[in-house]
């Protein structure tokens, strides 16, 4: 039998086609180098698919470049990041000014808003003590009036008497018809008594009915007020009152009653003023229903009479001297 020598590198020989078993294993040199591992053999089933590649390769590709723009992003992102917080912060500032100076205006407008409301506080309180003076003022002078109409009132039924006041009736026959013309100095032929009067009215009218006709006359202190009239048909009233001024106007005082006269009367008057005054002629027609009245009158004022004092002759002077 054949014994084939060992193979270099250890190995057992081969006895009758079988290998022997090996005692041991022969331990490995520790100064030399590990054998070179040779690649292995790739399999038919472990050997690349291009497609498979490709298809890989296509994926890959889009996470490799989200990966690199995160990156690009992060990056960027730090170099923004404080740029940006300051940005803020300075809106942030200016909001903040914004606010104070809106704050500022309000408070500028609020104090406006007060002063103006002092001013119109003071302006009212001035206006109560003005209206106050006033009013006071006001009060005094109704008082005052009040109280001269009072003495007005109680005096006008003796104004008559005091003013020697006469009224008298010149019975005459009927005037013709002929003189009522529409001058009343014809109708009342009193040129002659009336020649050294100021006329301040004369006149013929007509009264409707149901009216009175008036005719007021100032008279100065001591003046004398003279009148004459006389109505065409029937009868007419005939009355005298003083105005006199009151709070809010004027009012009528009755000085002498109203009574009727006829047409057979001619009637004259006369009145001295006490003081100045002023007299209304009255000619009353109210009660008559459904007839007008046709009056004729004169109204004139008469000075009192001036004196003049004759100067007084001094003695003459004795001209003997005095011992």
């Amino acid at each position: 039998m054949m014994q084939s020598a060992p193979d270099e590198g250890g190995a057992l020989p081969v006895v009758g086609g079988y290998a022997a078993p090996a005692a041991e294993e022969a331990a490995p040199d520790p100064s030399s180098s590990p054998p070179a591992a040779s690649p292995p053999e790739p399999s038919p089933e472990s050997a690349p698919d291009p497609a498979a590649n490709a298809a890989a390769s296509s994926e890959a590709a889009p996470t490799q470049a989200a990966e690199g723009d995160a990156g690009l992003l992060g990056r960027l992102r730090d170099k923004v990041a404080p740029t940006v917080q300051r940005v803020a912060e300075m809106e942030s500032v200016q909001k903040g000014y914004e606010r104070i100076k809106e704050v500022s205006h309000r408070v500028a407008e609020n104090e406006k808003v007060q002063q103006g409301v002092e001013k119109v506080q003071k302006g009212l309180e001035v206006a109560k003590d003005t209206g106050k003076v006033v009013m006071e003022k006001t009060q005094q002078g109704i008082e005052a009036v009040k109280e001269k109409t009072r003495e007005w009132r109680a005096g006008a039924g003796t104004v008559w008497e005091k003013g020697r006041g006469s009224i008298q009736r010149i019975r005459t026959e009927g005037v013709s018809a002929l003189a009522w013309r529409g001058s009343a100095k014809d109708t009342l032929a009193m040129e002659e008594q009336w020649k050294d009067i100021k006329v301040q009215g004369a006149e013929e009218l007509s009264v409707p009915a149901r009216t009175e006709h008036t005719c007021a006359y100032h008279v100065s202190k001591g003046s004398t007020l003279r009148w004459t009239f006389r109505v065409k048909d029937h009868d007419i009233g005939f009355a005298v009152r003083m105005r006199i001024q009151v709070w809010g106007g004027s009012q009528e005082e009755e000085v002498l009653a109203m009574e009727r006269y006829d047409n057979n009367d001619t009637i004259s008057g006369s009145w001295v003023a006490d003081e100045d005054r002023t007299l209304v002629l009255a000619f009353d027609n109210r009660y008559s229903k459904l007839r007008s009245k046709t009056v004729a009158y004169i109204v004139g004022t008469e000075k009192p009479p001036v004196f003049v004092e004759e100067p007084r002759q001094e003695a003459p002077a004795d001209p003997r001297p005095v011992v």
